[in-house]
């Protein structure tokens, strides 16, 4: 009777721990979910607005700004600490790309979050830079 009664038990703990360690790593999914999505829009809105630049509708600048300042409040919410403190570099640099400082922040704003997405595949600083600004970031780089 005493080895059923321990069976029992240990199959109740397992189910019982099997449930909290799924429900936690689900809890974890989801929110990795949320603040990869929130730095997606971001990056998104910031590829629109470049590519609206100086010939957009009043109207379709005021969405723009619309879903980039969602992306920004969902980053606050959701995005870790260094990703926030990246962010806060960057718009204390006036978020904007004008100058080398400004897309190195940027640049590693971003590095940030292909970390916190879940990236394990370290990538180069100016890899990044090259792709995200082409060659003008390079050019501004080098003429230091």
């Amino acid at each position: 009777m005493t080895p059923a009664i321990f069976t029992f038990l240990g199959v109740v703990a397992g189910a019982v721990l099997q449930y909290f360690f799924t429900r936690h790593l689900e809890n974890q999914k989801h929110y990795r979910g949320l603040c990869t999505q929130a730095y997606t829009d971001y990056l998104k809105s910031v590829c629109e607005q470049a590519q609206l630049a100086g010939q957009a509708q009043p109207k379709d600048i005021r969405e723009i700004f619309a879903r980039t300042a969602d992306a920004k409040s969902r980053i606050c919410l959701y995005g870790s600490a260094t990703a926030v403190e990246a962010f806060a570099e960057f718009e204390r640099l006036g978020a904007m790309m004008k100058t080398n400082e400004q897309r190195r922040a940027f640049t590693k704003m971003v590095a940030i979050m292909r970390t916190d997405s879940g990236s394990d595949r370290g990538v180069q600083i100016e890899s990044l830079e090259i792709v995200l600004m082409g060659n003008h970031g390079q050019t501004a780089k080098h003429s230091k």
